[in-house]
């Protein structure tokens, strides 16, 4: 079922490349970006999910064909975007940034308000502006992951394979994959065993 699944999205991705590690690079059009928002706005909530990442490939991001974007959902920004095969993001969900990569692989989930945000901006204790000069890192989160609501990811971070991210999460640094990791800042409280098909309490070393 899950194999007959599987090769149907990736027929389904075709037409429009899918996010990923060999996915081509594209480069956004700030009015492009601007226009795919804005209609996409105003589309069904629910619907039209092909016309929704469609317009997104348009205006620069690299998104799968067979991903599912609410109509709430942002993509801003000057940022190179990869959305994998069957992945959802959910409502009112930003994701913006800099000069920078931000890959979503294959079947992620993002629920309601989160935000994915790869730029920063340096402490400035000498000019008027405690941020100082802006700069950005990549994020990439793999195949699987579960972001809950509410929760912020930010820059220079990697979401390992099936990781599940607590609601309200703030996170700051890596997570590895199989595990459960929750708070601010976000860290892993358990880890899939794969083996034993059980839950290990997460060591200091995982977090």
């Amino acid at each position: 079922m899950h194999d007959e699944k599987e090769a149907r999205v990736g027929q389904d991705s075709r037409a429009i490349p899918a996010g990923g590690n060999n996915a081509i690079s594209r480069h956004p059009h700030t009015a492009l970006v601007f226009l795919a928002n804005l209609i996409t706005r105003l589309l069904p909530t629910s619907r039209c999910y092909p016309l929704k990442a469609f317009l997104y490939w348009i205006a620069g991001y690299q998104v799968s064909r067979s991903c599912r974007i609410i109509s709430s959902a942002q993509i801003c920004g000057n940022c190179q975007v990869t959305i994998g095969d069957d992945t959802f993001i959910g409502y009112d969900v930003l994701i913006v940034g800099g000069e920078s990569r931000i890959d979503i692989g294959r079947f992620v989930d993002i629920g309601p308000r989160v935000c994915i945000v790869s730029g920063t901006h340096a402490i400035d204790m000498h000019g008027s502006h405690s941020a100082g000069a802006g700069c950005s890192k990549d994020i990439v989160i793999e195949d699987g992951v579960w972001i809950g609501a509410n929760s912020t990811i930010l820059g220079g971070v990697r979401l390992g394979r099936k990781c599940v991210i607590g609601a309200g999460s703030v996170v700051t640094r890596d997570i590895p994959p199989y595990a459960i990791a929750v708070g601010v800042p976000c860290r892993a409280i358990k880890i899939w065993n794969k083996d034993a098909c059980w839950w290990d309490r997460a060591s200091l070393t995982t977090t």
